[in-house]
Formats: structure tokens, sequence, C-alpha cells
């Protein structure tokens, strides 16, 4: 595989993680409020992809987007997920105002881990990340080597470059934390990132 090829790649990789998505919608919502909470939930959304990496080198993610069924089902579930995401910002942002989270919450290290489920599970559950290395990353592949470990050393490009991307996403959107730490800036942020996620949710759902 040519450094040319990896290039290119890597070209098409930094643009479909600039191009807003329902990553998009997760890690700013959780960035905004805190640094801390935004790497985690950067690490959640990577760690999906591990998985969807894993899975294409096994050719599980072929299988699935070529049987209607299972990637029906699977479009299904994955939108259905990201509107519970939306609804929940939406209702939590109409709620009564309560304190920011701060650094010496007892619940910290339970509320870290819900934002990595939930990072990590929006992911799983996108059926565009699984097509991405389905259809996308197959075409810089090599007909003169085994699939499988190409597939691995692209995914771990396409990771890596994802933690660069998103290092410096949280960098600049955690600058708000203190700002976001007021009620109204808060509510609205949810509002934001839940309507999006929201309508994200219902695009994927109907989509072809």
């Amino acid at each position: 595989m040519s450094v040319g090829l990896l290039v290119l790649f890597a070209g098409v990789v930094m643009t479909a993680y600039v191009i807003p998505g329902p990553d998009w919608a997760v890690v700013l919502r959780h960035s905004a409020r805190d640094r801390r909470t935004g790497f985690v939930a950067m690490l959640g959304v990577q760690a999906g992809l591990c998985v969807h990496m894993a899975a294409a080198a096994l050719g599980v993610s072929t299988l699935i987007t070529h049987s209607p069924v299972a990637f029906t089902a699977l479009k299904v579930v994955g939108a259905a997920y990201l509107v519970y995401l939306g609804a929940t910002a939406l209702w939590r942002s109409w709620r009564r105002p309560e304190a920011a989270p701060t650094e010496d919450d007892g619940t910290a290290s339970a509320s870290m881990g819900r934002v990595f489920r939930q990072s990590f599970t929006s992911n799983v559950l996108n059926p565009k990340a699984a097509l991405f290395f389905v259809s996308v990353l197959p075409q810089f592949l090599s007909a003169d080597a085994p699939a499988g470990p190409q597939v691995l050393l692209l995914g771990g490009l396409d990771i890596a470059l994802g933690l660069v991307w998103w290092t410096a996403f949280v960098l600049l959107t955690s600058r708000l934390s203190r700002f976001m730490r007021r009620s109204g800036p808060r509510k609205a942020l949810d509002r934001v990132t839940g309507g999006a996620l929201v309508g994200l949710g219902v695009t994927l759902a109907v989509a072809g």
C-alpha cells in the first residue's frame, strides 16, 4: 500500500470527520459542559469505530449491509437510539434548572461511565459508520494482499486521525464550559443538540 494512497485515504477520512453528524452532536453537547466529559465522549465514539473496524475485518459488516433485513434492523435501532438521546436532551432543557456538575461531584465516575456508554452505543448503532468500512474503505484496498490486515491498517489510521480531530474539537468547544454552566446557555445547547439528534435519527430512519 503506497504512501500516496494512505495520504488520499487520510484526506477522505478527515473530510468525513469534519462533516457534522450524530457524533458531532453527542461530543459537542458533552464537551461544552467540561473538557473531561468531552474527552470521555470522544473515547466512546472512537471505541464504537473499533467495533465497526473489527466487524469489517471479519466480514460481518459486509454481511449486514448486503442483507436488507439485517441492515434495516440496524438502521431502525440506530435511528431510535439517536431520537432517544435527542429527546432526553430536550426533556432536560425543559425541566427546572439544576446546578451544573462540578469536579468534586460524588457521582462523577458514574456520570462519566454513562457518557461513555451513550457515545459508544450511538456510534455502534450508526449504520453509516458500518457503510464507511464496507463501501469507502474497500476502495483503498490492494488486491495483491489479504483484505483483513489492510482493513485493520486503514481502520487504525481512521481511528488515530479521529482522536486528533476530536481532541482539537473538545479543546475548542470546552472553552465554552464556564459559559455553559449558566442555566440559560445549557438549556439552549440541550435544545439545539437535542433537536439535531432527533432530526438525524428521523433522517436516518427514512433514508434509503
